[in-house]
């Protein structure tokens, strides 16, 4: 009953221990993932302010979206200077997620150039040169992975792993798990003892004393009804349902066989014997002297 009780108490007080720990990442996970989004926004603005500047003395950098920057320059450059600038600005911010960059022209807004990065540079640039071109350029920036990669700067997501470690090793240790203990369980279950006579249904053996006898199915199943109902009057008609599933003359005449043999199994046991009720069926009795 005490253990009952400290498992229902474990049960409540681990609930709601993991429901305000689940409660407090949560809100704590939003803060730093909102921590974590303005710091990007201001260093990718920064960055792409910066190579805009580079070509123009007129920047405009919106946040349009979540994850897209969009960059007024009116920049009289190449698309591949534009291209290589914000890769450069970037990289140097060590912004090393994925990114696609789209130049447009600026009179019309019609996308002339894009560029997939799978792979930032992390090494500076050499030998960068500006070119110029007559087409007046502005440019954007998608971060299609913006989200995942912010997630993955949590460290929260690190500690609330270690905490459930904790606890699930505390559960481990409080009840002693042990991975052969069902095992165990099982086998004790399938032994039933009585007086000097020990009975395993799994196994199909009858312990008596020092002697063990191989039973076969049905006397298995005899000796299971008597051992889990002793001193307790069991009708013929049980038998002969359970085990023969039939009934008949010839039936029945099988079935005084089976205990006639049963009977000279338990002989060596006198404290354990088969009591022939007539025209009612058979009792095992257990002597407690």
């Amino acid at each position: 009953m005490s253990n009952s009780r400290d498992v229902k108490n474990l049960i409540i007080y681990g609930g709601v221990a993991l429901g305000i720990l689940i409660c407090t990442q949560i809100y704590w996970f939003s803060k730093a993932f909102d921590a974590n989004s303005e710091s990007f926004d201001h260093t990718v603005s920064a960055a792409l302010f910066a190579a805009a500047d580079t070509m123009s003395d007129e920047v405009s950098v919106e946040k349009r979206a979540a994850n897209y920057f969009y960059v007024t320059s009116n920049a009289l450059v190449t698309s591949k200077t534009v291209d290589t600038l914000i890769r450069k600005e970037l990289a140097a911010r060590n912004i090393l997620l994925e990114y696609e960059i789209g130049v447009y022209n600026a009179e019309d807004d019609s996308l002339v150039h894009v560029t997939s990065v799978k792979s930032p540079a992390t090494t500076p640039f050499e030998d960068l040169k500006i070119e110029a071109d007559a087409t007046h350029k502005n440019f954007a920036v998608m971060f299609p992975t913006r989200e995942s990669f912010l997630v993955g700067k949590n460290d929260l997501i690190l500690i609330t792993l270690i905490v459930l470690a904790l606890i699930a090793l505390f559960i481990y240790n409080y009840f002693d798990i042990n991975p052969f203990s069902n095992t165990n369980n099982s086998l004790n279950t399938n032994q039933i003892s009585l007086g000097a006579c020990t009975l395993d249904t799994h196994n199909q053996i009858l312990n008596v004393g020092k002697t063990s006898h191989q039973l076969t199915y049905k006397e298995n199943q005899i000796l299971k009804l008597f051992f889990e109902n002793p001193n307790q009057v069991i009708e013929r008609k049980v038998f002969l349902e359970n085990i023969w599933e039939q009934d008949g003359f010839f039936v029945a005449r099988s079935m005084d066989v089976f205990i006639s043999k049963i009977r000279k199994y338990l002989k060596a046991e006198e404290s354990v014997r088969i009591e022939n009720l007539r025209s009612i069926g058979y009792r095992l009795v257990i002597n407690q002297n």
